[in-house]
């Protein structure tokens, strides 16, 4: 017996059943495909959305992350603002204090008499002029520049007033001591009977130089010295009569005659302005008077030249 095979056609369409309350039952015709290609337009549509929610998510993510970045950034900013704002009126603060000490600084040369070092002057003014820190405009003004340089550049300044601070407190020192020691204090109160130079000898004829300046009062009038330093003599000393000799250092000695009484003894230090002696009319002398007289490392010199206080 043979089995014969035939091959079974796949249907092209399936029926749909509805079935109403009427009993009227409606068929209908699908083909095969239809609900398949459904079922493939579902996949799709459901595997498109799940990729844009994710896609969408993921950006939503990076965009919020971008704006938490931008406000941060934006945060920054705003302090370094201020930062950058409280720093420029802190350097505006510290340059005017730097400027108020160097007036200051030239202040004091003045009163003392302090001459001003051209050199240094110069490598000053060099140095300023090439920190940008120092130029009419701030240097904060260039955001450019580090701020660590800015400050950087200020240390050093005032490193550099230090210095000069340092130095000329020295300075200042020892021009104080040279100020005191100089004979530049008018000795005593009285009318200049005969000055520096030369004048008719009191006691004959003919003409002499008279190497200081006599100073005329009453008897017992009181002597100061005209300035600090050490009694290197104190007694009697031939035409002088009874005198003093002060060295007061810098080559400078001062010579106080004729006295009636002294107060000092050798090696005695005096300041300048302590009394010394009393006027008197001692030694070669025509009447009650102090000869004064100024030497620079050994020469007379012009008393009037030196003190201060002459009128």
């Amino acid at each position: 017996m043979k089995y014969i095979h035939t091959k079974t056609k796949k249907p092209k369409y399936f029926s749909l059943l509805i079935v109403p309350h009427s009993n009227n039952i409606k068929q209908l015709k699908i083909a095969t495909w239809v609900p398949k290609f459904l079922i493939l337009l579902i996949i799709i549509i459901l595997s498109t959305t799940g990729f844009l929610f994710y896609a969408y998510r993921e950006l939503k993510n990076e965009y919020l992350a971008k704006l938490d970045e931008l406000d941060y950034v934006n945060d920054v900013n705003l302090r370094q603002k201020a930062e950058i704002e409280t720093l420029r009126q802190k350097t505006a603060e510290i340059q005017e204090k730097l400027d108020a000490i160097s007036t200051f600084q030239e202040t004091i040369k003045n009163m003392v008499g302090l001459k001003e070092n051209k050199k240094e002057k110069k490598a000053i003014n060099s140095s300023r002029s090439g920190n940008p820190f120092l130029k009419d405009k701030l240097i904060l003004e260039e955001l450019d520049n580090s701020i660590t340089v800015q400050m950087d550049d200020l240390s050093t300044l005032l490193d550099n007033s230090k210095e000069e601070l340092s130095k000329l407190i020295v300075d200042v020192e020892k021009r104080l001591k040279y100020l005191d020691a100089k004979p530049n204090l008018m000795p005593t109160e009285g009318r200049i009977t005969s000055d520096y130079g030369y004048r008719r000898n009191p006691f004959g004829r003919g003409r002499e130089f008279h190497k200081g300046l006599d100073i005329a009062n009453r008897s017992g009038t009181k002597i100061k010295a005209a300035g600090s330093g050490v009694v290197t003599f104190a007694g009697y000393y031939g035409g002088y009569g009874k005198v003093i000799i002060i060295s007061h250092g810098y080559g400078y000695q001062s010579i106080y005659g004729h006295n009636k009484k002294l107060f000092v003894k050798v090696g005695q230090h005096v300041k300048k302005g302590e009394v010394i002696a009393e006027m008197g009319n001692t030694g070669r002398s025509t009447g009650p008077h102090v000869h004064f007289e100024i030497r620079y490392y050994g020469k007379p010199v012009n008393p009037k030249n030196i003190i201060n206080n002459y009128e």
